[in-house]
């Protein structure tokens, strides 16, 4: 009778540090470690101040937490710690410790403190909708990828100012910490005024941005557009034009083109300028080395391209910042660029396949300073994809994810892919290869609504926090309740699965 006691005891005792967080409770992106006490610690209206220690500044607060007296006052308050002590070594890591007595979130740093209250926020928010009190809980919480971006690619379309500064607060309540800007010709170029389109964003508002984005941990970073994608530019430029029938592709032989381009690149960082970063673009160059000032170089175009991204990469460097190139000209230029769009290949056959002869005889052509994004849109999971990641790091290049948010076909649901489960795979293993980081793209070629984009940026937003994080149906309910307010018990995110379907 007594061991029979006893183990009723242990299982009670079990099922109370195990507890789970109520699935009212959704939070986007999943924390890394909850611990749930139990009982009710409080409800969202119990809160009746916030405050800072040791005079350390309030960081920008979401509206429930923002709406708080921040002098204290009796009763339950929230309570910002600057620590060393007991918390995640990430700068962006926190402890957020729930009790009935009030509540603490402490971090090593500011931005720590701010992705606390983010995740406070859809605590209270959930406590206020469905009428439930949190309870005592304490949640740990760090990133697994330090950067984390999307794109916004604004070739064919430019949205109000006033959009992206709501962007910037959406994208920081998911914890995404980076934007990649395309411009093109939407930045009113002051070197260059003939580049800018007529609608185009002055560099005094994009620093007014950026420094809004900055205050809410968003790193804003340029992608100007150069060897290739170069229309916006060489319509205006003929001169420059490697061939005179097409608009699309740059001559790397004549100075000018750097001329001009390292002007569109200083307006861009100056309009920017607290980025870390300058995206030269650089891809699906379709016409080199066939030019005669090209020609008279004695160059293969594989040596004239690499020229090129020595001469902007050297130019980002000497201004602070570090270069990203998309990846895919050198691969093509080697020979390996069809077969990497073999997902299918593996074992022998992969390796018999697999020759790297051409990108290792142009080593000294990579330049080191650079980052180089790996692309791949679907399914980035696949053993000769991680063959490229390993010939990357036996060479010491460093390398960052470029995942899609969409790829311009897409403009309404339903959609003609499902694209959750490619950015948690991306995710996944640029966690494993240790990147520099991932980005989401938007591809505007369709002009699609922004709207249309946002499930897959708070994809990224989960995954790129927590590789591990939710299936793809627990992602679904949990995306519906923090944008749309639904319950998850209701079922009213299936329209979309519904939708989708029908693709």
């Amino acid at each position: 009778m007594k061991i029979q006691l006893i183990a009723i005891m242990l299982l009670l005792l079990s099922n109370i540090n195990g507890k789970e967080l109520d699935n009212v409770f959704q939070l986007v992106p999943t924390p890394q470690k909850i611990e749930v006490k139990g009982g009710k610690a409080l409800h969202y209206g119990e809160l009746t101040y916030l405050i800072s220690t040791h005079n350390n500044k309030i960081p920008v607060l979401p509206p429930i937490l923002d709406a708080l007296p921040q002098t204290e006052k009796p009763g339950k308050g929230v309570q910002l710690i600057i620590t060393e002590e007991g918390v995640p070594s990430s700068v962006e890591g926190y402890v957020l410790d729930i009790s009935s007595k009030g509540i603490t979130i402490a971090s090593k740093d500011k931005a720590g403190i701010f992705y606390g209250c983010q995740t406070l926020e859809q605590l209270l928010e959930d406590s206020r909708d469905f009428k439930r009190s949190i309870p005592e809980m304490i949640i740990t919480d760090y990133p697994i990828l330090a950067y984390r971006a999307i794109h916004f690619d604004t070739k064919h379309h430019l949205n109000r100012m006033e959009y992206y500064y709501k962007a910037m607060d959406r994208l920081a309540r998911y914890k995404i910490n980076a934007v990649i800007w395309e411009l093109e010709d939407k930045l009113r170029y002051i070197r260059r005024p003939e580049i800018g389109a007529p609608n185009a964003i002055s560099k005094e508002e994009m620093i007014a941005l950026c420094r809004y984005a900055r205050d809410r941990n968003i790193d804003v970073s340029p992608l100007v557009q150069g060897l290739g994608h170069a229309s916006y530019i060489l319509k205006h430029h003929w001169e420059l034009r490697e061939n005179p029938a097409s608009d699309r592709d740059f001559c790397p032989a004549d100075p000018r083109t750097y001329e001009l381009q390292f002007d569109l690149y200083q307006d861009a960082i100056e309009a920017m300028p607290y980025g870390k970063y300058l995206h030269i673009g650089g891809d699906e160059v379709q016409s080199i080395g066939i030019d005669e000032r090209c020609k008279a170089t004695g160059k293969t175009p594989f040596e004239l391209q690499m020229d090129w991204l020595q001469k902007t990469c050297s130019y980002a460097t000497e201004h602070g910042r570090t270069p990203i190139f998309w990846d895919d000209m050198p691969l093509k230029h080697a020979g390996l660029w069809n077969i990497l769009q073999n997902d299918t290949l593996q074992g022998k056959e992969l390796d018999i396949q697999w020759n790297t002869q051409k990108l290792d005889e142009a080593i000294n052509l990579f330049p080191k300073d650079c980052i180089y994004m790996r692309w791949k849109y679907e399914q980035a999971v696949t053993p000769i994809h991680q063959k490229l990641l390993n010939w990357y790091k036996e060479k010491g290049l460093k390398v960052m994810a470029a995942t899609a948010a969409a790829t311009g076909n897409s403009l309404y649901l339903p959609r003609e892919i499902e694209r959750t489960d490619f950015i948690k795979g991306f995710c996944g293993i640029t966690a494993k290869n240790n990147l520099t980081g991932i980005l989401a793209t938007t591809w505007d070629d369709g002009s699609p609504h922004a709207e249309a984009v946002w499930r897959e940026f708070i994809a990224l937003g989960e995954y790129s926090w927590n590789p591990t994080g939710k299936d793809r149906k627990s992602f679904s309910l949990a995306h519906g309740q923090r944008e749309f307010g639904f319950c998850p018990a209701d079922s009213l995110t299936e329209f979309i699965n519904y939708l989708k379907a029908l693709a």
